[in-house]
């Protein structure tokens, strides 16, 4: 009953009754009934019988009028019945007044039904959107839509309808609880002027509201579909997706004729909504996949014609491995970006809103704001969180390619070297609790790449920080430095070694895997390692070896080759 008023204000009589005296309203209706109706009804009769609390509410009611004698006003909770039947519950406000010496009482009734009904409709956003968030699959998402929907209206039955990537054709998204035959004949329908309510709704881009399936025309050539089944009323709104146009339909279906309410039309325009947010995130996400997908193709065609001859095998490994390292990048990338890009839709839906909410002069409350301002604020720093995390994986991707084109060969001293390294790691990292022993010479020189050598040592000194030490304060990491093999092919072995928790074989065999990493949501993006190693073997002409057992530490070496004077040294 549309034409309901929200808060209505009554005027009764103080005497044996409570009659109505008259309404204020304005040209609503008060709980169905117009305020002419309402003149010397007793009060108890736009009541049921009983309170949800089992009081009567006609002799509660003379016990409130007796009570306000002695308070002259009372608040409370109090249910109203409409001129239908519906029980809805209301806050009632009671003032007793005088007029002309006669004893009058002031009713203020509060509907609070579509209070609640927005309370649950928000917490079943929530829901769905942390569904979303956390990349659960699109039917699963929609089928709890519908559900969510469902359960709040009696007799009513939804459907999600996806609309093909033609523009054209209909495909079944969810409908659980409609009937398996009426959903599979709507697979592959074309949508129209007059293709019923879902195929008018994608057409014409509007809300389409069908009260009478069998008499209302968009409904001729689709009513033998639908009537057996028994469904006579069904309205549908156009489902969107950001800059992609309609993509889809969702339906609310009734077994009788009706029209709907305004708690279903605002149910309706959200289950839309929702709907859209799922749909647009999945065929994203399946983009992503299936540009992924292309680029192994590619890299796999690439590599099988690659191995004819040895050479072209070498460069075929090198193909192989740039693809998984792009495969990881993209994996690594999708989860910050769609997840800055999914709140940042949520964000600019919940503005929409709040544009239209102004633009119809319907006033906001403080606690809307309020809580517009917390989810804004969560949701900026979740765009935030992400966006840094995504450009920290660029500047680890950067180091594997820049190295080369800013590496300077000179001559610079080892113990500054590490020293300098650690002094950035220190700035970086809270590390107080880890103390660095450098037993390396004084004035030991090297030629070499000293800015290289100082990102491998940064790596490494960070790495043993952030894992090793986890809950422990008495972490102490040692650099000591040897030569090995012979003069002619001399080499320097440094040894980083921590006094921390060590690893497990199956973490040692994978640690200098991209993207392998076991702070998984925290920070970590598995690149440390293998950045280092690829910097190593590759603009160092060295080698990196892992020796660690669990609870014994883990141990470092970092194999350099030496030249001439350097070499001597480290062998005096």
């Amino acid at each position: 009953m549309d034409d309901i008023t929200h808060v209505a204000i009554l005027l009764v009589k103080a005497t044996p009754g409570l009659p109505i005296i008259g309404a204020a309203a304005g040209r609503a209706k008060v709980l169905g009934h117009d305020a002419e109706a309402l003149r010397e009804m007793p009060l108890a009769l736009l009541c049921p019988l009983r309170q949800p609390d089992g009081r009567p509410s006609a002799e509660t009611l003379a016990g409130l009028s007796a009570q306000l004698q002695q308070t002259g006003a009372l608040s409370l909770p109090w249910s109203f019945q409409t001129r239908d039947g519906e029980i809805r519950p209301h806050e009632l406000h009671l003032t007793l007044t005088e007029r002309e010496g006669e004893q009058q009482i002031a009713a203020c009734m509060v509907d609070m039904s579509r209070i609640q009904f927005a309370e649950v409709l928000n917490q079943a956003k929530n829901e769905l959107l942390e569904m979303v968030a956390t990349g659960q699959p699109l039917q699963p998402v929609l089928n709890r839509l519908t559900a969510l929907i469902e359960s709040q209206f009696t007799g009513l039955y939804c459907t999600v309808l996806l609309l093909d990537l033609d523009g054209r054709h209909i495909h079944i998204g969810a409908g659980p609880r409609m009937p398996a035959e009426y959903m599979q004949a709507l697979e592959g329908a074309e949508i129209g002027p007059t293709a019923g309510s879902c195929g008018t709704a994608m057409f014409d881009d509007r809300t389409v509201i069908v009260d009478d399936i069998a008499s209302h025309p968009l409904w001729s050539a689709y009513k033998d579909l639908a009537l057996p089944y028994g469904f006579k009323a069904c309205w549908s709104a156009p489902i969107h997706a950001a800059s992609r146009g309609v993509i889809g339909s969702f339906a609310m279906y009734y077994r009788e004729v009706r029209r709907p309410s305004f708690e279903e039309l605002s149910a309706l325009n959200t289950a839309s909504h929702l709907a859209g947010l799922a749909i647009d995130q999945a065929r994203r996400d399946e983009e992503r996949r299936r540009a992924a997908q292309w680029l192994e193709e590619q890299v796999q065609a690439r590599t099988a014609e690659l191995l004819a001859t040895q050479d072209e095998l070498v460069n075929s490994r090198k193909l192989a491995a740039l693809g998984q390292l792009l495969a990881g990048i993209a994996h690594e990338m999708n989860t910050p970006l769609g997840n800055a890009l999914l709140s940042a839709s949520a964000l600019r839906a919940g503005s929409g809103g709040f544009a239209e909410r102004m633009a119809d002069g319907v006033p906001l409350k403080r606690q809307e704001l309020a809580d517009w301002v917390a989810q804004t604020q969560a949701g900026a720093d979740l765009v935030e969180q992400n966006v840094d995390r995504a450009l920290r994986l660029v500047n680890r991707f950067k180091q594997l390619t820049e190295g080369s084109s800013r590496a300077v060969l000179s001559r610079f001293d080892l113990r500054g070297a590490v020293l300098q390294a650690w002094a950035r790691v220190q700035s970086r990292l809270n590390v107080e609790r880890v103390q660095l022993a450098c037993e390396l010479p004084e004035g030991f020189m090297l030629d070499g790449y000293p800015e290289i050598l100082q990102q491998v040592l940064e790596q490494l000194l960070e790495n043993a920080c952030l894992h090793a030490f986890r809950g422990n304060a008495g972490g102490q990491i040692r650099v000591t430095s040897r030569r090995t093999g012979s003069l002619r092919e001399s080499r320097l072995t440094l040894e980083l070694s921590d006094n921390g928790a060590g690893m497990p074989p199956a973490d040692l065999a994978r640690a200098f895997e991209p993207f392998f990493t076991t702070s998984f949501g925290q920070g970590g993006c598995g690149l440390g390692l293998f950045v280092a190693h690829s910097l190593v073997h590759g603009m160092l002409g060295g080698s990196l070896q892992l020796d660690s057992q669990p609870g014994q530490g883990t141990v470092v070496r970092l194999e350099l080759p030496l030249h001439g004077d350097a070499a001597l040294a480290l062998a005096a």
